[in-house]
């Protein structure tokens, strides 16, 4: 009648949800009683929506003291969470997808050789993750600054981090860095220079760039420059830089930014040379 079969019965009755009316003590027979109908269509719906069956207690002692609605609003309620949760996977399957493809077709690592630059240049120590948000207003101000000096802001501000992250140093154990803006300028600088006046070191460098917003894709792409330097024999011979190259200042469709990593790199060792150290290649902005 309930199209249960007698594995399910059996499991059922030791669990102690669906118990017969009487059980036969010679033949081991259970025997159920018209009641039992309903509690046996639960347990069946209630297997299709996948409650546990150490959950199921409860709707079934609802059902008979006729309270089933907080139970089943209950289960509403998780079964909206784990919606909620499987789309979150379904969006990140399709973003590891396209992070893969990034991973994979986004332009390779080139080798560049860069000028040295004069650059008026800020310091100073915050969160790492607040530095985005305040680094639009940085870059203004640098900006402003050059013009009241008759300078001309030549390219983008180029972003360095000294030193490793440290923890802890705003509370709640936050990585904090030292950042370093240099703003490129041209323009008259006769008579003695302004302390926040400073030289940018050219050389050569490994440049790449990534698009979309930054922190969707930066781990890809310093995975993907550090295995190339890896593979390349080369070495870092300061510290890294990075360049917003199109941001919200120039878009807001945030796919269409983009950011260019920009690698200070030793010259290449001839091939009967010891490969140089590459010393540590991990990076204040990369962490387990």
């Amino acid at each position: 009648m309930t199209g249960l079969s007698h594995r399910a019965l059996r499991l059922y009755s030791g669990r102690g949800l669906l118990k017969p009316a009487r059980v036969d003590p010679n033949t081991g027979y259970r025997y159920y009683d018209v009641h039992s109908i309903r509690v046996a269509e639960m347990i069946r719906l209630l297997r299709t929506l996948g409650v546990p069956l150490h959950d199921m207690q409860q709707f079934i002692d609802a059902a008979a003291e006729d309270s089933l609605t907080e139970a089943v609003v209950q289960q509403k309620h998780r079964l909206a969470a784990e919606l909620t949760r499987i789309r979150a996977a379904f969006r990140l399957l399709g973003r590891v997808d396209e992070l893969n493809t990034m991973f994979h077709e986004a332009p390779a690592v080139e080798t560049v050789t860069l000028p040295t630059q004069l650059c008026l240049h800020w310091s100073g120590a915050m969160r790492r993750a607040d530095f985005h948000n305040s680094y639009i207003g940085l870059s203004e101000g640098l900006i402003g600054r050059a013009e009241q000096r008759g300078l001309r802001a030549a390219d983008r501000e180029i972003v360095v981090a000294d030193d490793p992250p440290r923890k802890g140093l705003s509370g709640g154990g936050e990585t904090v860095l030292n950042y370093e803006l240099f703003l490129p300028v041209t323009g008259p600088t006769e008579g003695d220079a302004p302390a926040d006046l400073a030289v940018l070191e050219g050389g050569r460098f490994a440049r790449s760039a990534f698009s979309g917003p930054y922190f969707d894709g930066y781990r890809f792409a310093y995975a993907r420059q550090i295995e190339w330097l890896a593979d390349s024999g080369l070495a870092l011979r300061d510290h890294v830089r990075m360049r917003f190259a199109r941001d919200e200042r120039d878009t807001q469709n945030a796919a269409e930014y983009v950011t260019e990593l920009i690698w200070p790199i030793t010259e290449p060792t001839a091939p009967d040379e010891a490969a140089p150290d590459r010393g540590d290649l991990t990076h204040p902005w990369l962490e387990p």
